[in-house]
């Protein structure tokens, strides 16, 4: 009874505390200057486009449909056992789609307007299966085959990943192991996974077209953005937790997204893994870089196809570009923590003490996240000062008391609740003082998952 009762309360704080942090920020948002970037130019004034690869595999060309099934699994499903979180879920497959068709038809004016109201229905009445996007948004999947084919395999990961961490049928270690044969199901079954090394943000998201959805589509970006709130959040929602623990978490987390995530327009860069999960993404920092990368990914389609200055013709090879420059093939050999030198696209350097994040744009600002002084190539370091860690949530004073000195990389949470200090509580968790004769582990990291070798698709 001691015990059920101790973790009914340690989860209630923790839900507590995640509430109050979010809640806070709303109210300060105008007011934060976390990730901010310095402004470029989206104007439809023509700009020099970088060049195409010129060897290319020959399956990035290919148009055809080409679905993979996933892996078997007793736990495929799973997701369903939190009913609320799975039918989210299948309303952002919807809305993805939604908007890539219309981008595509010639009803990008309509953006903003009927097309956020449909997805907004969408979001409100989800559908109760996942549908396949392909059927949403067929023009899309016609001209850009193979980015879908991306989208798609890495969404499975997503998914099976989320329905291991709510399955009831297997134990915590089991769940361990099977994430990670799953990552390598996922970069070993086909050549289009996206790799798990963290990426330099600053690069991907400095391109003559970079910035250009979110300034035109504020409202459908945030719709977007919003969306990558829940697919990371949700991660440490769900790890180590019992089912009902996990349901609990999402009546508050699920309002949270419903109510504001969804509709926020001053984000000024997309949630990254790390911030929101990071226990997860200290445990399996290569799914949180592939997730990232991929969220990535679809910020540079809707930049290029947001950018009327560019052809028709130029699009489809920009977005062919943006596929490669996330595949793993393109970074094969590679490893995390290092910088292989060029324009930052084979910089895989991640944020000190945090192999799942990727650097950020120069003018981040993220308190406490320098980078690692055992990383090499460290010169060239973008200008960061990372202030208020999660983007947009400033914890300052939110709880009178409490203090989180480094206990989640990216949070700051000063003064929060009497008596409770959390002192290098991520990862390795101690919780000092915050109940008498508490202490909450974390799950370690264990051995590093290797970024299995390709063989090299045919030309």
């Amino acid at each position: 009874m001691r015990h059920q009762l101790l973790k009914k309360i340690t989860l209630f704080t923790s839900t507590l505390a995640l509430v109050l942090g979010i809640q806070i920020y709303s109210v300060t948002a105008q007011q934060h200057q976390g990730h901010s970037t310095p402004q470029m130019d989206t104007s439809s004034e023509p700009k020099a486009l970088p060049p195409i690869p010129t060897d290319l595999p020959s399956w990035m060309n290919n148009k055809k449909e080409n679905h993979i099934y996933r892996k078997r699994g007793v736990y495929n499903d799973a997701v369903y056992n939190i009913k609320p979180l799975a039918l989210d879920i299948n309303a952002v497959a919807v809305g993805h789609a939604l908007a890539y068709e219309d981008l595509v038809t010639g009803q990008e004016k309509e953006l903003e307007s009927k097309t956020f109201e449909r997805i907004n229905y969408v979001l409100k009445n989800p559908p109760r299966f996942m549908p396949d996007e392909a059927n949403i948004s067929p023009t899309f999947g016609r001209k850009y085959g193979v980015l879908e084919q991306v989208f798609d395999w890495t969404h499975v990961l997503h998914a099976q990943t989320v329905d291991v961490l709510v399955s009831t049928k297997m134990t915590e270690a089991e769940k361990e192991a099977e994430i990670e044969r799953l990552y390598e199901f996922y970069i070993k079954n086909v050549p289009y996974a996206v790799t798990g090394l963290p990426m330099n943000m600053g690069y991907l998201d400095g391109q003559p077209y970079s910035k250009a959805f979110r300034q035109e589509y504020p409202k459908v970006n945030g719709l977007f953005w919003g969306y990558h709130w829940l697919q990371g959040s949700m991660y440490d929602l769900l790890y180590g937790k019992t089912l009902e623990e996990q349901k609990t978490a999402y009546a508050t987390v699920g309002k949270q997204y419903h109510e504001v995530e969804l509709y926020r327009t001053d984000r000024p860069f997309m949630p990254m893994f790390a911030e929101v999960s990071p226990r997860f993404a200290q445990r399996f920092p290569q799914l949180a870089n592939t997730f990232d990368n991929l969220h990535m990914l679809h910020d540079m389609v809707n930049d290029i196809l947001a950018s009327d200055w560019i052809t028709e013709k130029q699009k489809e090879e920009q977005i062919q570009r943006a596929i490669w420059l996330v595949m793993a093939k393109n970074h094969e050999g590679m490893e995390a923590g290092q910088n292989y030198g060029g324009d930052g696209l084979h910089d895989h350097r991640f944020m000190a003490g945090m192999p799942g994040m990727g650097l950020m744009p120069e003018g981040t600002e993220h308190q406490g996240h320098d980078m690692s002084e055992n990383q090499n190539n460290s010169d060239s370091m973008p200008n960061m000062n990372h202030d208020n860690s999660m983007p947009g949530m400033n914890h300052n004073n939110s709880m009178p008391g409490m203090q989180h000195n480094n206990s989640m990389p990216n949070m700051n949470h000063d003064n929060s609740m009497p008596g409770m200090q959390h002192n290098n509580s991520m990862p390795n968790m101690n919780h000092d003082n915050s109940m008498p004769g508490m202490t909450h582990p974390m799950p370690q990291p264990t051995q590093k998952l290797s970024e299995p070798s390709m063989s090299k698709p045919k030309q």
